[in-house]
């Protein structure tokens, strides 16, 4: 799986990174502590999806996320996210609309507080005409898990793991890992770089987010 990993990281594209250096020029100019976990904040992204098993799949991503603090250590995600996909088929569309529930681990915060691990799970009903995540439409269940690691007062990098799957088909299921730098601007605005990979499809995901805190 490791192998697997790094042959699709040398396989991007150059427009994939890009973003990144786009989102590390806006990142140094940062200069307040805030986090991914137990905040209040909604999340404007773009992504593009390249890759493809069976078929070659390039698509665009449009994400709307809210995360509002369930208690002092867990937190409620809502998320919608739409993609127009081509591959060299047909062209489709793909949407999913979930609510995941995180608990992170504030008791076993160590290494004076870098370290901030979390898991949890998920619903939502996820409609895939293009096949990037699953062969069939329906409703999905979700388990994660990872950690957020502050670098600095103001710089976080997320590690996770995904493992979805569908209610009326469990033998319909993909394993997907996160990553995610995020650096917030000031108390209210911030801005995230997101790669994820789908090792059942095989698709990547790479983008920006940007991050709008109330709180």
């Amino acid at each position: 799986m490791l192998t697997s990993a790094i042959e699709v990281f040398y396989k991007l594209p150059m427009k994939f990174f890009a973003l990144a250096l786009i989102s590390f020029l806006v990142l140094f100019n940062s200069a307040y502590s805030k986090s991914r976990l137990g905040e209040y904040y909604m999340g404007f992204g773009y992504a593009m999806a390249d890759g493809g098993k069976g078929a070659d799949i390039e698509g665009d991503f449009l994400s709307l996320s809210a995360n509002s603090p369930a208690s002092d250590s867990a937190d409620f995600v809502l998320r919608f996210d739409y993609g127009s996909v081509d591959s060299n088929t047909s062209d489709d569309s793909t949407w999913e609309l979930g609510l995941d529930y995180i608990y992170h681990y504030d008791d076993y915060v160590f290494q004076n507080g870098m370290f901030r691990p979390f898991a949890g799970g998920g619903i939502s009903y996820l409609s895939d005409d293009a096949m990037v995540r699953m062969k069939k439409d329906g409703f999905t269940w979700k388990l994660l898990a990872g950690t957020e690691v502050l670098f600095t007062d103001y710089f976080s990098m997320s590690f996770g793991a995904n493992f979805l799957g569908l209610w009326s088909d469990f033998s319909q299921n993909d394993f997907s890992i996160d990553v995610g730098l995020t650096w917030w601007i000031n108390d209210i605005h911030g801005v995230a770089f997101e790669y994820s990979h789908a090792f059942d499809q095989e698709v990547d995901f790479i983008g920006l987010k940007y991050l709008y805190s109330w709180q």
